[in-house]
Order: C-alpha cells, then sequence, then structure tokens
C-alpha cells in the first residue's frame, strides 16, 4: 500500500507541469502585503530605532530593523486572522463607503509615515546620546541611512523566503491531494515542508557557512604573524629552551608570549628592583588532548621555574585561546614581574562558535588545569608554595569557574580571582547572584555584604557599594566579578526574548540610557547584535577591560591602600597605578 502511495505521488509530482510550479511558487510570492502584518511590521520597525547598550553600526541597524520587522509581520498577520475569525464568529461586519476608503487609506499612510520619520530621528539622536555615554565618536548619518535601507531589503527577502516555504507547502498539497484523504494531505504536506526547509537550511548554514568559519579559523591560528615576534627570553613558551614549538602554540599564543614587558621596563615603570616575568602556553591539538595540553603547561612550568614565584596565575582564555593583555601586565607590574602565569589553548574557534558546537571543552580546560596545578603545589611544602590566582575573561570566565563546584570551594581553593565579563549563563555566578542582598542592583549585586566577592563596574566600586554604601571589612581570599553597566556579554540571555530583566528594570547603569526599553523578540537581537563589537568600544565600557585591571588585581592580590584613606598612602598607589597604566599602554597601544 506505501509504495503505491509513494509510487502514485511519484507519478503525480511528473504530472505537475514546470509551468505549474512555477505558478504557485509566483501566487505566493508576489501575493499583495497583509494588512495587519504591514502594520505589525511598521510597529516593530518603530520600536528597533530605540536605544541598546552600545552604538550602532550600519549591520547591527539592518539586523535590529529586519529581525523586529520579520516579528511584527508575523504578530500582525496572526492578530489580523485572529480579528477576523472573531468578527465572523460573532458576526460583526464592518463596510467602508469606497470615496471614505480612499480618504482613509491617505490619512492612514501620511499617519506611517511621520511616526517612521519621527521614530527614525529620535532613534538617530539615540545613537549620539549613546556615543557620549561610552565616550566614542558618534557615527555620521550615512551609517543610520544605509543600516535602514539595509534592515528593510533584508526584511522583504526574509518575507520572500517565507512565502517561498508557502508555496512549498501548496506544492506538497497539490501533489498529494489526489492520493490521501484531506487530513492526511494537510500533515503530510507540512512534515514535507518542514523536512525541505531543515535540509535547505542544513546546507546553507551548516554546511557552507559554518564550515567556512571553521576553515577560516583554522588557516588564522596557523598564521605566524611577522608583526608578533618569537620571545628571546627562556621564561617565555615558544622561546629559548622552551618545550613548546613557536608554531605549536597557536596564534593567539603565539601573541601572548610575545607580548608583555620585560624586567627595565618593570623597574622604570614601579621605581623598585623587578625580575623578569614568566609566560607559559600550551596548545591543544589534534595530536593530543587536552589533558595532555595540561602536563605541557606542567612541564613549562617545571622548566621555569614557575613555582619559586611569589605568584602562580591560572587563566581560562575564549574560544581562540585570546588572553586580556591589560590583565597580564597588571599582574606583572603589580608584582614586580615575582609572578608566572600559565593557559591553554583549548579551540581556536571564536567564543560564539566554540560555545555553540562545544561548550564542554571551555569548562574542561578551565578544570582540569586547576585540577593538575592545585595537586602540584600541595606536594610542595606549605612554606615554599606561589600564591595561586585564578582569573578569566568572556567564554573564558565561563571555562574558569566550570573548576569549582560552588562559592565555598573556590574560596578554600584559591587565594583570589578576578572574573570580567562573566555571560550570564555562567553556573556559579548563577549561584551567586542568587545570594545578593535584596534591594541591591542587579548591575552590581551584594554578595554577603563583600567580605569576599564584590561586583565592580568600575574601580570605586572596589571600596563603596554601587550606591556608595559600605561594605564590611575585605578578607583573603579575594573574588572579584568585573562587569560594565554596559557590556551585552554580560547581560545576554535568551529569556530576553520574553521577559523583561531585572537590570533594565531598574536602569541603573552609569553608562547606560535610561531611554532603554525592553520589547519581547526585539530586545533579544538588539543586545545579540550589540555583541559582536562590544570589544571595540572605548575601555571602561562594553567588553572592553582596560585600566580597571590595575586597581583591580591591586585589591585582589592585597595591595591596596587603606579603604577611605585619603592621605599620601592613597595618593601615592593612584600616582604607582597610573605609572603602570601608562607602561601597558606603550606596549600595548591598541588596548
Amino acid at each position: 500500500m506505501a509504495r503505491e502511495m509513494l509510487q502514485g505521488a511519484a507519478s503525480a509530482l511528473r504530472g505537475i507541469t514546470r509551468a505549474t510550479r512555477r505558478r504557485l511558487r509566483r501566487q505566493a510570492i508576489t501575493a499583495p502585503l497583509d494588512t495587519g502584518g504591514f502594520l505589525g511590521a511598521s510597529v516593530a520597525a518603530w520600536i528597533s530605532t530605540s536605544p541598546s547598550l552600545l552604538p550602532r553600526t550600519w549591520w547591527m541597524w539592518t539586523a535590529n530593523i529586519a529581525f523586529s520587522e520579520i516579528y511584527g509581520y508575523a504578530t500582525g498577520t496572526l492578530a489580523g486572522v485572529a480579528i477576523r475569525r472573531t468578527g465572523r464568529a460573532m458576526g460583526l461586519r464592518v463596510s467602508i463607503a469606497p470615496d471614505h476608503r480612499q480618504r482613509a487609506r491617505l490619512v492612514g499612510a501620511a499617519a506611517l509615515l511621520g511616526i517612521t520619520g519621527y521614530s527614525w530621528v529620535r532613534g538617530v539622536l539615540r545613537q549620539r546620546e549613546i556615543s557620549h555615554l561610552v565616550r566614542q565618536e558618534p557615527k555620521n548619518l550615512a551609517t543610520h541611512v544605509v543600516g535602514t535601507a539595509g534592515g528593510v531589503a533584508a526584511s522583504f527577502g526574509a518575507l520572500g523566503a517565507a512565502r517561498a516555504t508557502l508555496a512549498t507547502a501548496r506544492f506538497y498539497r497539490a501533489l498529494l491531494r489526489p492520493y490521501l484523504p484531506p487530513r492526511l494531505v494537510g500533515a503530510l504536506s507540512l512534515l514535507l515542508t518542514a523536512a525541505t526547509v531543515t535540509v535547505v537550511v542544513d546546507r546553507l548554514i551548516r554546511g557552507r557557512l559554518l564550515e567556512r568559519m571553521m576553515e577560516q579559523a583554522e588557516a588564522a591560528n596557523r598564521l605566524i604573524s611577522p608583526g608578533v615576534p618569537r620571545p628571546t627570553s627562556p621564561l617565555r613558551s615558544g622561546g629559548p629552551q622552551s618545550l613548546e614549538t613557536w608554531q605549536s602554540l597557536g596564534a593567539a599564543g603565539r601573541k601572548i608570549v610575545s607580548g608583555g614587558a620585560d624586567r627595565e621596563l618593570i623597574e622604570q615603570a614601579t621605581g623598585a628592583p623587578a625580575r623578569e616575568p614568566i609566560r607559559v602556553y600550551a596548545a591543544r591539538s589534534s595530536r593530543r588532548s587536552l589533558e595532555d595540553t595540561v602536563e605541557a603547561v606542567l612541564a613549562e612550568l617545571d622548566r621555569t621555574g614557575a613555582w619559586e614565584r611569589e605568584v602562580l596565575v591560572l587563566f581560562t582564555g575564549t574560544g581562540t585561546g585570546w588572553l586580556q593583555e591589560w590583565s597580564l601586565s597588571a599582574i606583572e607590574f603589580l608584582t614586580g614581574g615575582n609572578c608566572a602565569t600559565a593557559s591553554i589553548q583549548y579551540s581556536y574557534y571564536p567564543s560564539p562558535l566554540s560555545y555553540l558546537a562545544d561548550r564542554r571543552s571551555p569548562q574542561q580546560a578551565g578544570r582540569l588545569l586547576h585540577q593538575a596545578v592545585r595537586r602540584r603545589l600541595l606536594a610542595l611544602p606549605e612554606g615554599q608554595r606561589p600564591r595561586l590566582f585564578v582569573a578569566g575573561e568572556s567564554l573564558g570566565s565561563f571555562g574558569g569557574q566550570a573548576a569549582f563546584r560552588d562559592v565555598p570551594e573556590m574560596l578554600r581553593s584559591v587565594d583570589g580571582a578576578v572574573w570580567t565579563g562573566t555571560p550570564s549563563f555562567t553556573p556559579l555566578w548563577e549561584q551567586i547572584t542568587a545570594r545578593a542582598r535584596p534591594g541591591s542592583p542587579a548591575i552590581a549585586p551584594i554578595i554577603d555584604d563583600g567580605r569576599h566577592i564584590r561586583v565592580v563596574t568600575r574601580p570605586r566600586d572596589l571600596e563603596r557599594t554601587y550606591w556608595g554604601g559600605l561594605y564590611a571589612p575585605w578578607e583573603h581570599p579575594r573574588v572579584v566579578y568585573a562587569q560594565h553597566p554596559s557590556d551585552p556579554v554580560v547581560w545576554f540571555d535568551p529569556s530576553l526574548l520574553w521577559r523583561e530583566p531585572r537590570w533594565l528594570q531598574e536602569r541603573a547603569g552609569h553608562d547606560v540610557t535610561p531611554a532603554m526599553r525592553w520589547f519581547p523578540w526585539i530586545t533579544f537581537w538588539q543586545i545579540a547584535a550589540d555583541m559582536p563589537l562590544s570589544i571595540a568600544v572605548t575601555g571602561g565600557h562594553g567588553h572592553s577591560y582596560h585600566e580597571e585591571m590595575v586597581p583591580i588585581w591591586a585589591a585582589v592580590l592585597g595591595q591596596e591602600a587603606a579603604e577611605g584613606a585619603e592621605g599620601p598612602t592613597a595618593l601615592e598607589q593612584r600616582r604607582r597605578h597610573r605609572r603602570i597604566i601608562t607602561a601597558i599602554r606603550s606596549i600595548h597601544p591598541e588596548g
């Protein structure tokens, strides 16, 4: 029976002429816009021009408007269908005279044009306000014009794709109708349409886009830049006597071990004797597992004598293995070079791709490296162990915190930690925010009166709460979570699709416009579009954590002046930090 049905379907497929198939597709694609859908898309487009966290480039405008209009058109179409069906069920019918109908169309068109112009101009002005809040030069008018035009064009393209999908469904119904009962025709045509769309999307996105992104990431990881010289110090991985070859470190690793200050520059900036810092790095490859990569890092720590330094810091990198130079250098200057930093590259894919394709690797990297180093430290005499700190930024913060089951274990296992730009889906961060003091701001929750953990949006939050209140005395070990109110990586969450977050309800961020509002679906895409360029924002805003890393690490290391002090000690500390910041900027000008 099934074979006969399939043979009949194939015969029908051959029977439907090519001209008929083209006609079905043309009818679906060229049909006039639905009135409810058009109104819904217009309203969504007006809302999409509202402000988000960061200034928009042209393609950010395009993404916001396109996704918003798609949502608005679908919502408006469904609402129109519901209203029409309800009206018919209640026996309601609205009749408008032809001359009045024409007049109503003109008035409606004028109103739509007026509201669209007003919302667009208001959106452009809000973008200038956001630029000033994050200390950036406002974008020119052409950026907004091109982005808006691109958004409208993209939404029409999406509408065409949706109608092509409808045409496919109609085609399958016409194909199956002569051979199957009506109820089965609808269900089977829906399944066939879904399968067709799935295959097309899979081939376009996973089969082409993702593969191309992976190929580009692999090529970038292999690229040896002439602007990144091989280190000459034996205290760097990839340098003389290193067990890790220069080529094996990957692009991010080569840049890390090549950067930073030497002993002379540290002495010049601090005015005190210094040592040559140790930087250890190893990269995972197809020939060695993550466990083998961790063993390679331990071998480098042994070779360089890192266990004899005062401070040892374990970094978990982002997807590509990248580490923030400001954080690395801050440690080296503040400790006078009497430190060692270690990290591994668990992937060479960008963080978004790593998160989608393999979320376990960053967690395994953070856990395995910490456990291996911790075991080695416990084997040393207690008085001869370096102080152990952990750190990570963005996906590195997510992975690094996976080394601990809960907060007590973190406080027992390390002498301090600095987590910057922590994503909201990080399990340990979710535990911490659940313990926050009621009434404390969502952007800077107060945990146990700040005895061990402090959430910092700017350096002054190290000594006072976000509202200016006093913490309890800061005890060791110390943990800092640094997160800017304007950092979309911190605040992005799938629940933005349907729920307003508390941080937006409070509107407390000092570098976020109070005009920002939450809208279902739209806010999700606004913040998603903010993320890709959030690291390119001026330091101290967005996902750029720069100068503030110096006072943050000083506090975690226990080098800060007495809380509230305003005498020569605090003044000298600020001068020392300023000299260190100037020195870091001289070797890392792009920061």
